[in-house]
């Protein structure tokens, strides 16, 4: 892995995170509720075990959640940052051989 890839990586995981949360902490309220009630509804739905939302299995689940955003979000900025970076360096070895090409024209 390079170091574009990286450094998208590490910004998408970040921003996966900050918004997965800012969408607990802004919205959980009013669509019924968070990431908390939605875990321990699916473990209830899966297990027929009901858990209150400050349980550590609902906590686990909460934070592999947020988790697989973050890695499906670092993943994506991984990819995009390294396609960007490679587009720019073709663009600058293009405009490098069109400048070399017009200095050996010009006499």
């Amino acid at each position: 892995m390079k170091s574009p890839f990286k450094l998208g990586f590490a910004g998408g995981f970040i921003l996966g995170i900050m918004v997965s949360v800012s969408m607990d902490m802004m919205l959980g309220g009013s669509l019924g509720g968070g990431w908390g009630e939605a875990v321990s509804n699916d473990i209830h739905r899966l297990f027929n075990i009901r858990y209150p939302t400050s349980h550590p299995v609902v906590l686990f689940g909460i934070v592999a959640v947020i988790g697989f955003v973050g890695m499906i979000g670092g993943l994506m900025g991984g990819f995009f940052i390294s396609l960007i970076t490679r587009f720019y360096a073709e663009v600058q070895k293009r405009a490098s051989q069109e400048e070399l090409e017009t200095k050996n024209q010009d006499p």
